[in-house]
């Protein structure tokens, strides 16, 4: 119940930000009713940070139940409702003291300070890493009971309920959000589709990477052949130099050795 009262709080806090932000056209409004836009923005991120951490309790309970076998429901409801409604309560007024007294600018949809903005990126990155180590956890337990001669059924039958098992939790725990919770704000998937996957870029970065590990084959393999050299601060072009003087000079008194005198 908690938890999806708190995806309905998010829902009715983003369309109560759409409207009060977006409502008029020009773009300096919210300098005009900027109580108003800080109050809806406050009230925006308590019910994003209640959302995660309620996934986040909904991960715990699930690993808890599986984990103790006399599990005392009441006595840890009580935790689970301070951890779901409290610290993002704490986290948002942390929030909104540092940006009033710091970052006072606009309605305080644009975070300028990466430093105050961590304040509620923290906790929720932190919720979706930890629900994501519960996740494996709880799949590890199911694979082991899956897999236990108690259970009948065939290998393929096994690995279907897995299946279906773990379809079901990876929104309930909110497994998704950890595809994009490391993503860069600003040009990520700009570069990604117009740099990184354009061939000739491809094709460049794998032509410098041969040039790359080549040299340092080379590189390796001379120190090992002649340590003298490189141990005595010589660069590579200078050793290679020196090696090739050094043989024509063979050659030049071999050939001069065969040579009969006249």
């Amino acid at each position: 119940m908690n938890l999806f009262v708190s995806f309905i709080l998010r829902a009715i806090s983003v369309f109560i930000k759409d409207g009060i932000l977006y409502a008029e056209e020009d773009s300096n409004h919210c300098f005009i009713h900027t109580v108003e836009c800080k109050a809806v923005m406050v009230f925006f991120h308590y019910c994003v940070l209640s959302n995660y951490f309620w996934l986040f309790i909904e991960g715990l309970y699930l690993f808890t139940l599986l984990v103790e076998t006399f599990f005392p429901e009441k006595r840890y409801f009580y935790w689970y409702t301070i951890i779901g409604w409290g610290t993002p309560t704490i986290c948002v007024t942390v929030w909104a003291v540092l940006r009033a007294h710091f970052d006072n600018i606009g309605c305080w949809d644009i975070n300028d300070s990466a430093a105050i903005w961590w304040v509620i990126k923290g906790p929720v990155l932190a919720s979706i890493m930890i629900n994501f180590i519960l996740f494996i956890g709880i799949i590890i337990i199911l694979v082991q009971k899956l897999q236990s001669p108690d259970i009948g059924g065939n290998e393929s039958s096994i690995y279907l309920r897995l299946a279906r098992s773990t379809l079901l939790l990876i929104p309930l725990f909110g497994i998704h959000y950890t595809v994009f919770a490391f993503t860069p704000e600003d040009g990520f998937v700009v570069a990604v589709l117009y740099c990184f996957l354009n061939g000739e870029v491809q094709s460049e970065i794998k032509r410098k990477w041969r040039s790359w590990t080549v040299n340092r084959y080379f590189a390796v393999d001379m120190k090992h052949r002649h340590p003298s050299l490189a141990s005595s601060g010589v660069n590579g072009g200078t050793q290679l130099s020196i090696l090739s003087k050094s043989s024509s000079q063979i050659r030049m008194s071999s050939l001069q050795a065969e040579t009969p005198a006249t």
